[in-house]
């Protein structure tokens, strides 16, 4: 008798866990509840090392390019390097806070604050953004294997083009690139909790690639080149104190999406204050150690080029075009392999993690995070990131400016977890359609954060607008939109309060901190412990957890 279609689809659901049944298993798996105990094993070095080894990519690199660029002096862009990622560690370490206690991802805390269907909008915009990323870091990616390859084979560099002349692609990138995606997918196979020891390695080989590029950048220019050198340009009709400004913001805006999902990782810690201060810290000096480097070497390839080049790729492979002497074509490829490793890896961390965990919740039933990461891998290829990068004023700033929606995301979950909830989860409501939970709300969908989420985009929208290429945008709202990223947290943070306030939600807004640290609850099998509405009563302004069991 042959198999029914409902037979093959059953084959490719994934592990829900040994309680998980019925209509439940559209809203949960093994990978989107709480980390068991065993693979809590992410501690305070790991988290540190963490951001040195992140930082440390082709992409960073260039962090403190924009405000030279804009006309400050080389210590200026310097100093916003820094102050802007301590502004986004701090809102970054916040949002993983529930992460790091509950041991939960970005997916399924977002049903505390949005409810179990209106989570389904953040995620989906978080998952969007990451495919698009996957797909341009990748591209990235490519280039430095592609400068790796070309140290050995100096032949790659006359591959056919098939591409057109407006497109950065070409023949040699391309293979860089497919080799890139494969290497990447290879790496999607593995656990998550066990790139623990990838994270140190991962560190280590770069300090020291950041510091031989540096070393023999100096040498060749025998010295620091003349951005070094070079007081403040700031643009005539400008003030300095506002392209600063500008600047430092822009620095923050960078690592938007990080603040909005960093509890993909903190779920991980062994302990929640294992993924705090390491972070807060960590993160601002390493892209200041990061930034660093790049101004002192990019600023030497004026000297050694007659231009400044700030992508280390471009530096690596004008070494080889002007000589290529066995002596340069093995440094290009040591430092050539260290940038690919870091890209690579940055895709892990920055995309197929995430996107392996929004995947999963928007398809609990058949995704776990490996498959999602194996789509959002795939969908990066199917989108021809480097078409999207020809196009490239109107794209890469909407890619940019994509901070006024996140930035209102992490405005309300930020809210919801440490004024309405003062920290307080009920675990198991976060993977049930019972309208008796306390994250049903109505129908499954937060009003309240939505309302509050569409009022926290409203003052920068015409920045936006003109980001993405509206002109008639007047300048005052133009200028309002360099500060997106706080303003857009604060006003939907402030708007969920307010409207917490006059209409609780169920179970009311606690009072007192509320936390569990001490937790270890899981959902499933023989150790199971799953607190139920009638073994404590909780106590809230506007709602109790009795009068939770009668709402719907």
């Amino acid at each position: 008798m042959p198999k029914s279609f409902s037979h093959y689809l059953q084959k490719l659901e994934v592990n829900h866990g040994d309680g998980t049944s019925g209509e439940d298993v559209y809203l949960s798996n093994h990978d989107l509840q709480p980390i068991p105990k065993e693979n809590r094993i992410w501690g305070k070095w790991t988290y540190g090392l963490f951001w040195f080894g992140e930082c440390a990519s082709v992409t960073s690199w260039t962090v403190a390019a924009t405000g030279v660029k804009a006309g400050l002096a080389w210590w200026e862009a310097w100093i916003c390097v820094i102050l802007g990622h301590l502004i986004v560690a701090l809102f970054m370490t916040a949002i993983g806070r529930g992460g790091a206690v509950y041991h939960l991802g970005f997916p399924t805390l977002a049903r505390s604050s949005f409810g179990i269907f209106g989570s389904l909008w953040p995620i989906f915009n978080r998952n969007a953004m990451t495919i698009i990323w996957t797909g341009v870091q990748g591209v990235t990616a490519g280039n430095s294997i592609y400068v790796m390859l070309h140290a050995i084979f100096p032949s790659i560099a006359h591959v056919p083009n098939p591409f057109s002349a407006d497109v950065t692609m070409t023949g040699g990138r391309m293979i860089g690139f497919v080799l890139g995606w494969l290497l990447t997918l290879f790496c999607a196979m593995f656990e998550v909790h066990k790139f623990r020891k990838l994270i140190m390695v991962k560190s280590v080989l770069m300090i020291g690639c950041l510091l031989a590029f540096f070393i023999w950048a100096i040498v060749e220019a025998k010295g620091v080149g003349p951005v070094i050198n070079q007081p403040a340009q700031i643009p005539a009709g400008e003030s300095h104190a506002w392209v600063f400004l500008t600047q430092l913001f822009i620095q923050a805006a960078n690592f938007a999406t990080f603040a909005t999902n960093n509890s993909d990782l903190t779920r991980y810690a062994r302990r929640p204050n294992d993924a705090l201060w390491t972070q807060i810290i960590g993160m601002p000096v390493a892209f200041g150690v990061v930034g660093f480097f790049g101004i002192f070497v990019t600023s030497s390839s004026q000297v050694i080029f007659g231009e400044i080049n700030w992508d280390p790729n471009g530096i690596l492979d004008a070494f080889l075009t002007t000589d290529y002497s066995p002596r340069r074509r093995a440094g290009v490829f040591f430092i050539g392999l260290g940038f690919s490793f870091a890209q690579v890896t940055t895709q892990i961390f920055a995309n197929l993690i995430a996107a392996g965990n929004d995947t999963a919740a928007l398809l609990p039933r058949y995704v776990n995070i490996r498959r999602g990461a194996v789509i959002c891998l795939v969908l990066s290829f199917a989108i021809t990131p480097w078409n999207l990068l020809k196009t490239s004023f109107t794209f890469t700033s909407y890619l940019g400016s994509y901070q006024i929606f996140l930035s209102s995301i992490i405005g309300v979950i930020l809210c919801d977890y440490f004024w309405v909830r003062r920290g307080y989860i009920v675990v198991p409501n976060l993977f049930t359609r019972d309208p008796k939970g306390l994250y049903w709300y109505h129908g499954g969908v937060n009003w309240r954060a939505y309302a509050a989420y569409v009022i926290g985009i409203i003052p920068c929208l015409p920045g936006f607008l003109f980001q993405v290429g509206v002109k008639s945008i007047p300048l005052g709202a133009r200028r309002l939109y360099v500060f997106a990223l706080p303003v857009g947290i604060i006003v939907s943070a402030i708007t969920y309060a307010v409207i917490c306030h006059f209409s609780p939600p169920p179970g009311g807004v606690m009072i007192g901190w509320q936390e569990d640290i001490d937790s270890d609850l899981i959902l499933s099998g023989e150790d199971a412990e799953v607190k139920s509405f009638g073994e404590d009563t909780t106590p809230t302004k506007g709602g109790s957890e009795e009068k939770v069991m009668q709402q719907a």
